[in-house]
């Protein structure tokens, strides 16, 4: 089974750099998941350049950062330490989650794809962004919530579903 734009999405209960990730903590927010291969890579640093640069302008419109990579706990508390990183980081070790999401790339090593995801208030995917163009993808993103965070503000009847035909 793979997750994709108009499903719930699911969220297994992995160690993060918050405790353990709990689907209760994004009740009623704007989710961006996005799953990538290796903390301290240079790619990966790029785009997580981006998220950090919008993460208070993404805060502030009520959207919440989860980050998926194979890497252990203590490899997640470092990279959010010298990156300034104010988000949660998951450790998906077995690739687990990845597998769900059809990002896992390969098993032996454990690698990911770059993949991100738009999820609604209400827990659908909205969303599915290929992650091959490294830092162009998360400013797609930022600009799909700029987008639908203008229609909310316009008194437009919210229809997460109806979500998926405008964004493509």
């Amino acid at each position: 089974m793979k997750i994709r734009e108009g499903d719930e999405p699911i969220f297994l209960s992995l160690p993060s750099t918050y405790g353990r990730l709990e689907r209760e903590r994004y009740e009623d927010k704007w989710i961006i998941l996005f799953f990538y291969h290796k903390d301290f890579a240079v790619g990966c640093d790029m785009d997580i350049g981006v998220f950090i640069e919008n993460t208070y302008k993404l805060k502030e419109a009520g959207v919440e950062l989860i980050g998926v990579s194979p890497d252990p706990l203590e490899e997640h508390f470092k990279f959010s330490v010298q990156k300034g990183i104010k988000f949660e980081l998951v450790s998906d070790q077995k690739g687990e989650m990845a597998q769900l999401y059809g990002t896992l790339k390969t098993r032996n090593p454990i690698n990911f794809k770059r993949k991100a995801f738009l999820i609604s208030p209400e827990f659908h995917v909205l969303k599915e962004y290929n992650g091959r163009k490294t830092v162009l993808y998360p400013l797609e993103i930022l600009y799909d919530v700029d987008f639908l965070q203008e229609i909310i503000k316009k008194d437009i009847k919210y229809k997460p579903k109806a979500y998926l035909y405008i964004l493509k």
